[in-house]
């Protein structure tokens, strides 16, 4: 795939006709067989597929879809947490990117059809979803169209982090063929779609370039102003989130469950959720669902 506005953005793009894993192909160019950075590999690197055979996601779950209707995408983060937000919170600004890359597709669905637009947001912690009015008014976070993984590699010459931010992002998956009922595609859930139906075809290719390129690019202007002024990142983050202010029940650890109302995020990213009982809760590691 030509990529041209992808490739204009970012320093080295590579493009794979199937992969097992972007995230693996990715880290397996950075990470030299001695376990050691390749420093030549640049901040912004990006590998991606339209046929992923074997990637994973969050707690090792699988994610699978059929060829030519998503993008599994990854990019490389250089030195991510030397000043400014710590690399918790990296999850949640490559949200916010894909939220950016997407919105457009439904405010222009809207406009043509003369009503509302959809809304994109944030599912707490490294979920992008679509909702409608019905689910805001419910508290619901609608349907899950991109999944984010980040994997830490061995730290860099620059000091902070070396990440590999990982998205599988639901492009033009017809509705029969989605893998759950939570889960939904632009195509699916009504979004313009510039008339592709295959990212073989033209029309998908100009897509999977568009978005591709957007939220690239607005993933590395997130990272340098999460370094350069974290609150202005944060605020970006919090007002993309669909968690923040609703009723969520937590699966912790040791299959604990708590029920609550998502308030904030702490200082590390995590989720502050008030407890109906009094006091409160930080969550930062477990599955977070939005209660109806």
């Amino acid at each position: 795939m030509e990529l041209l506005r992808t490739r204009a953005a970012l320093p080295d793009v590579r493009w794979a006709e199937t992969s097992p894993s972007t995230n693996a192909e990715l880290r397996a160019l950075v990470v030299t067989e001695t376990g050691r950075d390749a420093a030549g590999i640049p901040h912004g690197t990006l590998v991606a597929t339209s046929d992923q055979t074997a990637g994973r996601g969050r707690l090792d779950r699988g994610w699978v879809t059929p060829p030519n209707t998503s993008i599994a995408a990854s990019l490389l983060v250089r030195g991510f947490g030397a000043s400014g937000l710590g690399v918790s919170w990296l999850p949640l600004l490559a949200g916010s990117a894909i939220v950016t890359a997407l919105q457009p597709c439904f405010t222009a669905a809207a406009e043509a059809a003369g009503g509302e637009a959809k809304r994109v947001g944030v599912k707490w912690p490294n979920d992008v979803h679509v909702r409608d009015e019905e689910d805001a008014i419910a508290g619901r976070p609608g349907k899950k169209l991109c999944g984010i993984l980040c994997e830490l590699l061995p730290g860099d010459t620059t000091g902070g982090h070396t990440v590999i931010v990982g998205t599988g992002i639901n492009l033009l998956i017809p509705e029969w063929e989605l893998p759950t009922d939570r889960a939904t595609s632009l195509l699916a859930a009504g979004a313009d779609t510039g008339g592709a139906e295959s990212l073989a075809d033209a029309a998908g290719r100009d897509l999977a370039d568009r978005v591709l390129s957007e939220y690239a690019k607005e993933l590395l202007r997130l990272v340098r102003l999460a370094a350069d002024d974290p609150g202005a990142a944060r605020a970006r983050i919090a007002r993309h989130s669909l968690t923040i202010g609703t009723e969520v029940r937590v699966h912790l650890p040791g299959d604990r469950i708590v029920d609550g109302r998502a308030r904030a995020l702490a200082a590390d990213g995590s989720l502050v959720v008030d407890l109906p009982t009094g006091g409160e809760l930080t969550v930062s590691a477990g599955d977070v669902e939005h209660l109806r």
